[in-house]
């Protein structure tokens, strides 16, 4: 039996492939490993967001060596964005890599072509100990191979989950890939390829069936979720919501990311036709708050249609929480136009954001553009930046105070709190004290609590 290792760098988009991988190798037979020692075939899914993923992972890459030499057998592959664009470094600079493949490739031939390397290391196994050499696989297109040999996915292969006792049944669904937006500062379009939405009837197959295996929150994945539209139908992101929601069961849904521009009143009106189902939730990426600026790197909208997005949000979902994506630093970003993006801050109340000083990324137009604000300068606009957003997260968590809400519980935290979350996406701790002697298994179930204190990364809460 074969047992196999994910290692999986970057956003949720990658931990989906890493899943639908490691589900469908269960269902070859394969055992996903805890750890690279248990490992017959390590898989690395990499992340080229930023440059720091990338010096991450070749310093993990590197401390592989000691794995290679305990286990001549042992096979590793990289795949993912980085993948997509510095195979050939990976080959020269690690010689045991035994294969590469790109976020952008079809992930079917991935699939086909493991079935087939799942054989090759079964047979190496039962040569351990003998005197007979281990051949060096060296397959840099994989695309190319999968179509010479005719290798094809297993007749009858089925994808089989293993959910960890003691935690919530979560399940992370990409229903597109790849980008068309083109935002200067980005690489995705140049790692992922343009944008490829998969057929609605595939994913809600695939939903349905999480949902059947007990998971109580689907999370719904794309670069730009908002553009989605069915390859067969035409059908966009709001009808693929709807008919979600319609599916029997007690679930939530949520999704991520969604571009301002693609945001519709349509997609608002759906989520608020379906609350029990669909969380009034919304990461919804400003970048800036400067319109120069997001000129500068291709949003294609203002601050003025941001907020007015936003207005549509609070118009149609009173409840719902925004959170959203920052960059500071941006070549050419000046202190007002930074100013402008606090101002949006202040206007929006954003309940969480994600915040980060620019990295340059190769391939895109932002790493060409002359750059005249220090490190020390953007540093000090971040650190003040997020010390302000946890006062306004302070203040949304205070206002919770002495409200009674639904949450779906995940797990117990090492202080022995459980963990939950809103619909809204924000954090509870959970006194186990609360919960009756006969009720103390709460985890990957809703329940009602009361909020009975407030801090700037959660909310204390009590069983109703």
């Amino acid at each position: 039996m074969i047992s196999v290792f994910f290692k999986t760098y970057g956003c949720l988009a990658n931990v989906a492939d890493s899943e639908l991988l490691a589900k469908y190798m269960r269902g070859l037979g394969c055992i996903v490993a805890e750890n690279e020692s248990e490992a017959d075939l390590i898989m690395i899914n990499t992340c080229a967001i930023r440059e720091k993923a990338e010096q991450k992972l070749f310093s993990y890459v590197g401390r592989l060596t000691g794995y290679i030499k305990n286990k001549p057998h042992l096979k590793v592959g990289i795949i993912g964005c980085v993948s997509s664009y510095r195979a050939r470094y990976f080959f020269a600079k690690f010689p045991y890599i035994n294969f590469s493949f790109g976020a952008k490739n079809d992930l079917n031939k991935l699939k086909a072509y493991i079935a087939d390397l799942i054989i090759k290391i079964e047979s190496e196994k039962q040569l351990i100990g003998s005197n007979v050499p281990f051949k060096r696989i060296k397959d840099k297109n994989i695309t190319e191979l999968v179509e010479k040999k005719n290798l094809k996915i297993p007749e009858g292969s089925k994808t089989v989950s293993d959910f960890k006792p003691g935690r919530l049944r979560r399940s992370v669904i990409n229903i597109m890939t790849g980008c068309n937006n083109y935002c200067t500062y980005c690489i995705v379009p140049f790692v992922r390829g343009r944008e490829k939405s998969f057929e609605m009837e595939t994913i809600l197959e695939r939903v349905k069936s999480e949902i059947d295996a007990g998971v109580k929150e689907i999370n719904l994945l794309g670069q730009n979720v908002n553009s989605y539209c069915d390859p067969k139908t035409g059908a966009d992101f709001a009808t693929l919501l709807e008919k979600i929601a319609k599916l029997d069961g007690k679930f939530w849904v949520r999704f991520t990311s969604s571009h301002p521009k693609d945001t519709s009143k349509k997609l608002l009106q759906v989520m608020a036709k379906y609350p029990e189902k669909l969380c009034a939730w919304i990461h919804l990426p400003l970048q800036s708050g400067s319109d120069d600026i997001l000129k500068r790197m291709n949003r294609t909208y203002t601050s003025e249609q941001f907020l007015e997005k936003v207005n549509w949000i609070n118009e149609i979902l009173p409840d719902a929480t925004i959170s959203t994506d920052i960059i500071v630093g941006f070549p050419g970003e000046t202190e007002e136009n930074f100013k402008q993006t606090l101002d949006i801050l202040e206007k929006v109340k954003f309940e969480l954001s994600f915040s980060f000083i620019y990295s340059p990324r190769k391939y895109t137009k932002a790493a060409e553009m002359e750059d005249d604000c220090s490190y020390e300068t953007k540093l000090q606009r971040l650190e003040y930046l997020q010390k302000r957003q946890k006062e306004v997260s302070r203040e949304t968590h205070d206002a919770l105070v002495g409200k009674t809400v639904q949450v779906l519980v995940e797990n117990v935290m090492t202080n022995g709190m459980f963990f939950a979350k809103t619909a809204g996406n924000i954090r509870v701790s959970v006194k186990p004290v609360s919960i009756k002697s006969d009720d103390k298994d709460i985890v990957n179930k809703f329940v009602m609590v009361k909020v009975v204190a407030a801090r700037e990364a959660l909310v204390e809460a009590t069983v109703v």
